[in-house]
């Protein structure tokens, strides 16, 4: 992942038996919070849970912060902000396929986020062993992330779930 590590400074110090100093989180305690109730996380919204910081471009950062997690994956919320305006950050949406046409997401879970592209992507396992779930990518618009493409496997038959074999693509439809 590209994404620069806020914890990594403090993981060094403490294993280098030196005091540790609590890192500055990149958004205002208030706003993760207020995300992290919108998002319905379970997980505790300070300046630890802040997972990394991208840039956007244009003076935009986008943060990821732990949202949950699960035996085997956890999922993130995003904020996004000018450079500045920490406290104006705002909660990203994240639109996915449905039954009936499409539904949008707070979290991903196991979201990777590619600076160089602006490519955000997503997995999540319908059970540990792999065979089922979901995948999904999104680029960067300059204001929101767009759906670029999604596979998905529902059923967990052990046959394993590859987000590369077109026959699980479901967005953008195959003709």
């Amino acid at each position: 992942m590209n994404m620069t590590r806020v914890a990594a400074a403090t993981l060094a110090a403490v294993s280098l038996g030196t005091a540790a100093v609590a890192e500055e989180s990149p958004l205002p305690t208030a706003v993760m919070a207020d995300g992290g109730r919108t998002a319905e996380c379970d997980e505790p919204m300070n300046a630890e849970g802040v997972i990394g910081t991208s840039s956007l471009g244009g003076g935009q950062m986008l943060v990821e912060v732990r949202c949950w997690t699960a035996a085997y994956q956890s999922g993130s919320i995003f904020f996004v902000f000018r450079k500045g305006a920490a406290k104006q950050a705002r909660l990203l949406r994240f639109q996915m396929p449905a039954k009936a046409g499409f539904t949008t997401s707070l979290s991903l879970s196991d979201a990777d986020f590619d600076e160089k592209t602006r490519i955000m992507r997503s997995h999540t396992k319908g059970r540990g062993a792999g065979d089922c779930g979901a995948s999904g990518e999104w680029s960067w618009t300059g204001s929101d992330f767009k759906l670029a493409r999604y596979w998905s496997k529902p059923d967990c038959d052990g046959e394993p779930f590859d987000d590369t074999d077109d026959k699980w693509q479901v967005f953008p439809p195959k003709h």
